[in-house]
């Protein structure tokens, strides 16, 4: 039966090490496994080693590599039970290496998606301020179940959710100061509700925002509007031409009295 000849250090990583066996009287190269293995499996050298030997500390040394990797992926934060399966299977682990790994990972507590997904909700809830929805929507693509998604959404309360949105309505109303009352808080809401929260939240939220109404500026935003719908309608006949601008402005959130206002500005600018 051959014998371990010699064992030397790899040039490029001083944690794997070259087996060699005495074949014909010279050092033959046969294999290369990681330190921890070198030591777990005691290789020595005058150790004799057989073919299947060499063929399983092949395979043993495949899996700590594939180990090395899957611990450096969880490394940079935590991840699922789905999302390390998905790693293995892109990487083309067995099925079975693949199930030594995931239970090796739940042992040493590396993997665990009740830590994991409270975990996501509060990094969502406290840092991204997402809502309820898309965090749910998330967590499922992620492979957690959804009686697990429900117990750990018990962490984003009605509340802190009606806090966020507020929030978030106070510091988005200025993108939307060149719209009418009405469309502007439409877009609130659509703006709420595309975060993940829910339309009743969106609406209460509304409600309890302090929005700024300043008259001034709604009154610029509606001369600005206006004057687009003056020069696209002006050729018509008055009496459509005035329905058209009414309903244009309208459509953009302006209140009938201030259109009827600014129409009847319009209107005197013209007769001067």
């Amino acid at each position: 039966m051959p014998v371990i000849s010699k064992i030397t250090a790899a040039k490029k990583r001083k944690d794997r090490f070259h087996i060699y066996i005495k074949e014909n009287n010279k050092d033959q190269y046969a294999f290369t496994v990681s330190e921890n293995l070198l030591v777990q499996e005691q290789l020595l050298k005058g150790k004799e080693i057989s073919e299947a030997d060499i063929s399983q500390l092949q395979e043993k040394d495949n899996l700590d590599k594939m180990m090395q990797k899957v611990l450096n992926f969880l490394s940079y934060r935590m991840r699922s039970e789905l999302e390390v399966l998905t790693y293995l299977k892109d990487h083309e682990v067995s099925d079975e290496q693949a199930g030594e790994i995931m239970d090796r990972l739940r042992e040493l507590q590396f993997i665990d998606d009740r830590l994991f997904a409270e975990a996501f909700v509060r990094t969502k809830r406290d840092t991204g301020k997402k809502g309820p929805l898309i965090i749910q929507q998330e967590l499922y693509q992620k492979g957690i179940s959804q009686a697990l998604i429900d117990d750990v959404m018990t962490q984003y309360s009605t509340e802190l959710q009606l806090h966020h949105a507020i929030v978030m309505i106070e510091k988005k109303q200025s993108s939307y100061k060149n719209e009418g009352v009405k469309k502007k808080q439409q877009k609130l809401i659509q703006f709420i509700i595309q975060r993940g929260y829910s339309h009743s939240i969106a609406v209460e939220a509304l409600k309890e925002a302090e929005l700024k109404e300043d008259p001034e500026i709604e009154w610029r935003a509606v001369e600005k509007q206006g004057e687009k719908a003056w020069k696209k309608y002006e050729k018509k006949p008055e009496w459509e031409r005035d329905q058209r601008i009414k309903q244009f402005l309208f459509s953009r959130g302006f209140t009938t009295e201030l259109i009827d206002q600014w129409l009847q500005a319009k209107k005197e600018e013209n007769l001067t």
